[in-house]
């Protein structure tokens, strides 16, 4: 097993919870993360890859979905490189990242590790990367001092605020601010009111809605609490097809709820447990990222695990009567 970097070491250090005691209690606050599969230092992706090859057609679009991939170890570059091969065989232009960007340190500090070098092939071949914060992006909003890392991953990724609207052939994609008190809290008034026009306003064939916390799981966080309440029945009621989702670090995908398909896709650098509840179609903790294809009125998803197999497929049909 190789040896973790000092660049590592020090991230874990500074992600560790709580307060590093000196002597002994070093070892025992710092000795569980230095044993992480997750922390373990990875080879940078070094495929080739042709710049722009993908396809652009206002009824087409291949794009690719994946969360939490922010330790820069071994495991996160083994995603990153499926995901590179992903495109050498079939090329996608966008990548939709589905939160918690950056672990175990400063994204000013860390973005060089755990973003430029897993996706340098993506990047040099021009694709575009779209963010939905997750709850390690800034904590949830509780201090300035979160704030200001939610501003600073913005900004590095291009990424225009917190929730937002894109568009890409025929499928507009609707990125959420789902931590609390984003969506879940005292002040999510406004910005399910945004949704809702948004959705309203969507002309396009398809409606993506991507987010870092699931409404529907079966992982260690489960079904995030209130979801069921306040977002789900505008999803159903506005016809979103798809919804996508990190935080719990597994893949699942729902049968359709209400006309609306959930996918957790958060096995982008570390895995955990995963169940069966009665809206799984599939579950399974795996490291994975999420390969779709739109032609027309069907969408096309293939989950692929980090050593090239497929977990799952599922197929679409655009909903009519919008």
């Amino acid at each position: 097993m190789a040896e973790l970097n000092r660049r590592q070491l020090l991230a874990a250090a500074l992600g560790a919870a709580g307060t590093l005691a000196v002597g002994s209690g070093v070892t025992r606050e710092l000795w569980p993360l230095l044993g992480r599969e997750d922390l373990v230092p990875g080879r940078t992706p070094q495929v080739a890859l042709q710049e722009g090859a993908w396809t652009r057609a206002a009824d087409r679009l291949t794009f690719a979905a994946v969360g939490d991939t922010g330790s820069g170890g071994r495991q996160a570059m083994a995603v990153a490189n499926r995901m590179a091969e992903g495109y050498r065989d079939a090329p996608y232009g966008l990548v939709t990242h589905l939160g918690d960007l950056c672990y175990y340190g400063s994204v000013e500090d860390r973005f060089d590790d755990v973003f430029t070098r897993p996706m340098r092939p993506l990047i040099d071949a021009g694709v575009r990367f779209e963010l939905a914060i997750g709850n390690h992006d800034g904590e949830l909003h509780h201090s300035d001092e979160s704030l200001a890392e939610i501003d600073a991953e913005l900004r590095l990724l291009g990424t225009p605020a917190r929730h937002y609207t894109s568009s890409h052939g025929p499928v507009d994609f609707f990125y959420l601010d789902s931590s609390t008190p984003g969506l879940f809290g005292d002040d999510s008034s406004e910005q399910l009111e945004w949704l809702d026009d948004a959705l309203v306003s969507s002309q396009n064939q398809w409606k993506v809605v991507c987010m870092h916390h699931p409404v529907y799981s079966s992982g260690a966080h489960g079904s995030t609490p209130g979801a069921d309440e306040v977002l789900e029945p505008l999803l159903a009621r506005r016809k979103v097809d798809l919804v996508l989702s990190g935080h719990d670090h597994h893949y699942e995908r729902t049968r359709p709820q209400d006309g609306v398909t959930y996918v957790v896709s958060g096995g982008g650098c570390k895995t955990t447990p995963v169940g069966r509840s009665r809206f799984t179609a599939s579950a399974a903790s795996a490291l994975q990222y999420l390969h779709v294809d739109v032609v027309g009125d069907r969408m096309t998803g293939r989950s692929v695990r980090a050593d090239g197999r497929v977990l799952d497929r599922f197929e679409l049909r655009a909903r009519e009567g919008r």
